[in-house]
């Protein structure tokens, strides 16, 4: 797969997001300090799972890898923003769900 596409979950109520996620090859969820309650991002990830969409997500604004990700995402698919490793993770993403 020579460019995978993505779908950044952020706000599910001001936007499509299952037509637009069906047409990607994974789901990435920026985790936040507040996003455990986040109930719109909670909905894309189910909807990612409907869709076989792999979903991992990267900690931003001060968040860590110990900071409760939103429902439905999965602490040990949740990692601190060092490129190497997300990008080490968007490849694994093209071999898993609908894509592999």
């Amino acid at each position: 797969m020579a460019n995978p596409r993505a779908f950044l979950s952020f706000d599910f109520d001001h936007d499509e997001p299952q037509k637009k996620m069906a047409n990607t090859h994974m789901c990435i969820v920026p985790v936040g300090r507040p996003m455990a309650t986040a109930t719109g991002v909670a909905k894309e990830i189910a909807m990612a799972k409907e869709l076989l969409v792999p979903v991992f997500g990267v900690c931003v604004d001060g968040a860590g890898t110990g900071s409760t990700p939103p429902a439905g995402s999965q602490q040990n698919r949740t990692m601190a923003w060092k490129w190497g490793r997300i990008a080490a993770t968007v490849r694994q993403m093209t071999g898993e769900g609908k894509n592999g």
